[in-house]
This record gives C-alpha cells, sequence and structure tokens, in this order.
C-alpha cells in the first residue's frame, strides 16, 4: 500500500511541476490602448472576428456627432481578434489572437489618414471603404 502510495505520490508531484513556455507562435499578443479609451464594439459570426473601438476625446466627439464632420486631432484604433469559445461559460465568446490594428487620425485640413498599424485584412478593401466602415461605429452609451 504504501508503495502504491508513494509511486501516485510521484507521479503527482511530476505532472503538477510541469512548466510549460509557451512557444513563440503561442504568444499572445495584448493591445495596450494607452491614452484612448473605449469606445464601441462589434462582433463578425461569419468572419469569426470581434473587434472594438478606442480613441482619444476628440474621436469621441466626432463620433456621437450626426454629421461627423472632422474634428481635428481625432485618433481612432480598431482593434480585431479572432474570437473563441470562452472555456468558463457556455455560449459565450472571448477574443483570441490578435489580428489587426487599424488607425485613423483626422488632420487639421479636414483629412483623415488611414493606417494598418498590425496583421492583415481578411479582404483587400480600399482606405477609403476601411475609414467610412471605421466612422460607423457610434459609442457606447453608458448610463
Amino acid at each position: 500500500m504504501s508503495r502504491m502510495f508513494l509511486l501516485l505520490m510521484t507521479a503527482a508531484f511530476f505532472t503538477a511541476c510541469k512548466n510549460e513556455q509557451p512557444s513563440n507562435d503561442q504568444a499572445r499578443i495584448v493591445f495596450e490602448p494607452g491614452d484612448l479609451s473605449f469606445i464601441a464594439s462589434s462582433l463578425n459570426p461569419k468572419q469569426e472576428t470581434m473587434s472594438a473601438l478606442y480613441g482619444n476625446d476628440s474621436a469621441l466627439r466626432l463620433l456621437s456627432k450626426d454629421g461627423h464632420q472632422v474634428i481635428a486631432g481625432a485618433v481612432m484604433k480598431l482593434v480585431t481578434w479572432r474570437d473563441h469559445d470562452n472555456p468558463q461559460y457556455f455560449g459565450s465568446k472571448i477574443n483570441g489572437e490578435l489580428l489587426s490594428v487599424e488607425t485613423i487620425q483626422a488632420g487639421s485640413n479636414d483629412s483623415i489618414a488611414y493606417h494598418l498599424d498590425l496583421g492583415t485584412l481578411q479582404h483587400q478593401t480600399p482606405q477609403a471603404e476601411r475609414i467610412a466602415y471605421i466612422m460607423t461605429y457610434k459609442p457606447v452609451q453608458i448610463p
């Protein structure tokens, strides 16, 4: 009996102390918004992605207006992740690997610049269409 107990305890010790380091292809990239605040989010079930839009105060004012008149200095970042089933809650999704980070920035002369900071887009869409899409986000209303 004591040999069996000792064998089980030894096996439990070695399996519990297994120290696995994720390989580079499993490393999870985390997006840090810095000074930008959360504005809105969206899900795309067909592409199995979820996105969050972050922006500064000027971007929030810009998206809150109906006319979408450009406000100089507005900065927005649309961050897109692959979604995964949440192992903790049946039927819910969580963000997985970071797919892309897109930035749009309003200039002083009513111009808007677009830049793909990280990743690739699933569909090669012209910049003007990406800007128009990002501008359709409406800020989340918090009571």
